[in-house]
Parts: structure tokens; sequence; C-alpha cells
């Protein structure tokens, strides 16, 4: 099926409540069988205080719902998808604003797992010096915190 395809979403498992369980469970996650010894796709588990959800058929390689609750909830994770004819691969990654800075919620589009970016767009940019690049490569692809450091050691 064309609107079915590979997705993998990973956040902090520490922040799963009853809301978010309810979520995971809608869309099939058998909340006591997370180990990560023996995983595959189509598969979720907990692994060094992360939790994955794989599937080879998520549909358009995500899970909106989940995904939209995570961001209400204020969630941090990433999501990454392969693509499909006119869907490009994508990753996703939300972090929850702190400080009273804004939460950031990018989307990146994807060649070989890498983001995309345009070469006549730096080449441009390299015309006008090198801190322009810096700049433009600061506001297009930001910095930020890896899922890991949402995890409480314990």
């Amino acid at each position: 099926m064309a609107d079915r395809y590979w997705g993998r979403l990973e956040f902090p498992a520490a922040l799963i409540d009853a809301e978010v369980t309810e979520a995971l469970q809608e869309e099939g996650v058998e909340m006591d069988k997370l180990d990560p010894s023996g995983h595959a796709d189509d598969y979720a588990w907990i692994e060094d205080g992360i939790f994955t959800l794989e599937d080879s058929e998520a549909r358009y390689g995500c899970w909106e719902d989940l995904e939209n609750l995570l961001r209400l909830k204020g969630i941090p994770f990433d999501r990454e998808s392969s693509g499909y004819y006119e869907f490009i691969p994508e990753r996703v990654i939300f972090r929850p604003g702190a400080n009273g800075t804004p939460p950031r919620d990018l989307v990146f589009l994807l060649c070989d797992g890498a983001p995309i970016v345009e070469v006549e767009k730096i080449r441009s940019l390299l015309a006008q010096g090198p801190e322009t690049v810096s700049a433009y490569l600061d506001d297009h692809f930001p910095l930020y915190p890896p899922l890991g450091d949402y995890v409480k050691e314990g």
C-alpha cells in the first residue's frame, strides 16, 4: 500500500504517562512486551531510557495523533520515515521550549539518511561570505539537544 511505509519514533520512556500509554496501545503497542533484546521491525522497546516504536507499515511513515499528543504534552521526540514515490523521507525533531525559549519543531527532508541541503543556496551564500552560510545553517538546521539529555539517571 502506497500510504503505509517504514517509520521510527523515539522519546524518553520516563515521560510515558497514562494518556501516552493509551495512545500507544491504540497504535497496537503491547506495553508489557518492551524487551529490547529481541526486537525487530514492527516492534516497540525501551533501551537506555528511550522508548522506540518501529513499524514497516506506519501510515505515511508516522503516527500523527501520537506525535500531536507528544507535542501537546511537551514530550521531546525524534521521528524518521522512509519515502514512497512522491513522499520524501523525512526526520522530525521536536523539543519543548524551556526557560522562555519556544519549542523546536523541525522537519528535515532526507537523502540517504542525511538532511537535504540546497547546493545552489550554499554557493550563493558563500559568495556573500562564510558567516552567511553559518547563519543559514543555524537558522535552517539548528542544533538541538539529543533525546538522551531528557533521560533521567535513576
